[in-house]
């Protein structure tokens, strides 16, 4: 932000004395400032280069500026005029061009600039947008931005608008106050090159559309176009294909219900395992989970012990991965629009079933628990809308006074409370005497860098490492409390992650095919001694015929959704078809998803 400001500030002094010259039409005088202004633009922009590419800082965004910082950016400023001094000694750069007249200003040029500043202003912010989109989000598709901004950011992370509001809008915005005088300047002065006459705007107005139009293509290549372009004018029938209708699905539960605790965990990714074991990490952050997985069953994709779901179009944020887990099916926003029940008047999916609604028919109580505010991403409408699960949220908490009204931190307040207020939640709804459907969503891994505790151990250098270590500590200790309770003989355990981390700096270095979230499921229904681990080609739209299977219910087919009981020995849709077919299948557009799900009651 100071180094924004700086820019602005050392700019203006420049532009005040050009516009006092250009006012009293004094060529002299406005030749000298004019070269001046060039030299510094030119000192100004090579450094920004050099610093950029070859010593790896930001000067517009630094925030070191100890004193070594500053003698090395001083440093390379004053080799940066030399260099330019020695060049116009030798070449005479100066002499290259002469302002030989200074037109008035018409509205006509005023205009012109101003369109010009603005077509260059635009251009910098959707080029600044798209990266500063990619690098908090990560992995994005069509889908999930275009999810995302119909979405209300009530019970967003405020960090997450600030950054925007401080990156793209504000350069954006000093974009325009630094180009627009200049242009306008420019459109006034009529110079020789070799004793040929030209008036500048031409060359500027060149400049600026090249400028813009570079800009704009790299912000389309960057946010995949292609992908927005086969969104709007692809269709696709997959879906209507392979989707097994839950209702005309016979489900035959067990004469005693089990209990199921099912965790989302925010960004859980087996890469975070060691590469011996399956991972993508030279050290396994994920020791205790990996040690607890030998109580369970673990889905790997390859034959090592750990491996995980591939993460299909539409599942790829919290609640796309949700609604892929609960309803085996991927989040999809129709061409012509819908808004996800972001307001109360307002459906989510009205014409699918999902896990929630299942177990409410068969008498099961449901919470789900979270340390942010429900509302945002259209999670409130989702779970109260489907299986009228009680909500207990940030919110909730605020209003049962767990914590104070005014307590904020992350995205609303830390795990530790949430596991301890879990253990609360639980020993109430085991008391009832029914059986339950517990569900939780964790928030400290979540990117960018996660939410460092006041209790967490700095055991790696990277914060991210650490975050992810504690919540691996965290969830061991939640499942041994777990099963010290009368209740846990007849739970089944789920932990899974919500969706492949979107914290794109900190797995820069790792393939998107080698990333796969995290499953484990613990004290399941049955015998699943013969079950495939290994060599599993899945998404976590599987989970949900997979946790009604571990919970003891028999499912006709062994598939519901687009999900395929992968405690069973019938084959995915992703193992009949390929992961890169069902993903491309999944990227277009389904007339029979619209009418089905997104415009239809059950």
């Amino acid at each position: 932000m100071i180094s924004y400001f700086l820019t602005i500030f050392v700019f203006f002094t420049m532009y005040v004395p050009l516009f006092s010259v250009l006012r009293r039409n004094n060529l002299s005088e406005i030749n000298t400032v004019f070269k001046m202004i060039l030299n510094a633009v030119s000192v100004f922009t090579i450094v920004l280069v050099v610093s950029r590419y070859i010593l790896r800082t930001n000067l517009l965004i630094a925030t070191n500026y100890s004193l070594m910082y500053f003698a090395r950016i001083l440093t390379l400023f004053l080799l940066t005029e030399i260099i330019i001094l020695l060049l116009d000694n030798f070449f005479h750069l100066g002499n290259f061009f002469t302002i030989i007249e200074i037109r008035k200003s018409t509205l006509k040029k005023t205009i012109q600039s101003i369109l010009l500043s603005l077509l260059v202003a635009v251009a910098v912010f959707l080029y600044k947008a798209s990266f500063w989109a990619t690098n908090t989000f990560g992995l994005l598709n069509p889908e999930q931005l275009i999810y995302n901004l119909q979405q209300p950011m009530e019970g967003a992370d405020t960090s997450f608008i600030a950054s925007f509001l401080n990156g793209p809008l504000l350069v954006a915005v000093i974009c325009l106050l630094l180009v627009f005088p200049f242009v306008l300047a420019l459109f006034r002065i009529r110079f020789e090159i070799h004793n040929r006459f030209k008036y500048i705007y031409t060359v500027v107005t060149v400049i600026c559309l090249a400028f813009s139009s570079v800009l704009i293509f790299a912000a389309a290549k960057n946010i995949n176009i292609a992908g927005f372009y086969k969104y709007f004018t692809s269709s696709s029938t997959f879906i209507e294909r392979n989707y097994v209708d839950p209702q005309k699905t016979k489900l035959t539960f067990p004469t005693k219900k089990r209990n199921l605790i099912y965790i989302y965990v925010e960004s859980l990714e087996s890469t975070s395992i060691d590469k011996l074991q399956g991972g993508q990490m030279s050290t396994n952050l994920l020791s205790k989970l990996t040690e607890l997985s030998s109580e369970g069953i673990h889905f790997s994709d390859s034959d090592k012990k750990f491996g995980g779901a591939m993460q299909f179009y539409g599942t790829g944020w919290t609640i796309a991965g949700m609604v892929a887990q609960t309803a085996g099916l991927p989040l999809k926003v129709p061409v012509q629009g819908n808004s996800y029940a972001n307001s109360s008047k307002q459906e989510f999916l009205p014409g699918a079933t999902t896990i929630n609604d299942i177990l409410k028919e068969n008498g099961y109580q449901q919470t789900i628990l979270m340390g942010s505010d429900a509302t945002f991403g259209g999670r409130r409408s989702y779970f109260t809308q489907h299986g009228n699960i009680k909500i207990d949220d940030y919110l909730q908490a605020k209003k049962d006074k767990r914590i104070a009204p005014d307590y904020r931190v992350w995205w609303g307040y830390e795990d530790s409370k949430l596991f301890a207020y879990a253990k609360q939640d639980l020993i109430k709804m085991a008391a009832k005497g029914k059986p339950f459907n517990f569900t939780m969503l964790t928030a400290n891994t979540h990117h960018i860098g996660g939410f460092p505790e006041k209790n967490m151990p700095k055991t790696y250098p990277q914060q991210y490492s650490n975050v992810i270590s504690f919540t691996d500590t965290q969830l061991v200790e939640f499942v041994s409390w777990i099963k010290t309770q009368p209740f846990y003989d007849n739970t089944t355990i789920i932990i899974n992650g919500d969706h492949l981390s979107m914290d794109a700096k900190y797995y820069q270095d790792i393939p998107s095919k080698k990333r796969h979230t995290f499953n484990l499921i613990l004290n399941a229904a049955g015998d699943n001694s013969n079950v495939k681990e290994k060599n599993r080609t899945f998404g976590t739209f599987d989970m949900f015929p997979t946790t009604l299977a571990a919970l003891g219910v028999k499912i006709e087919g062994n598939r519901l959704g687009l999900g395929t009981n992968l405690l069973s020995a019938k084959k995915t849709i992703a193992e009949k078809y390929g992961f890169k077919v069902v993903n491309e299948e999944l990227s277009q557009s389904s007339k029979f998803y619209n009418d089905t799900f997104m415009y239809s009651s059950k």
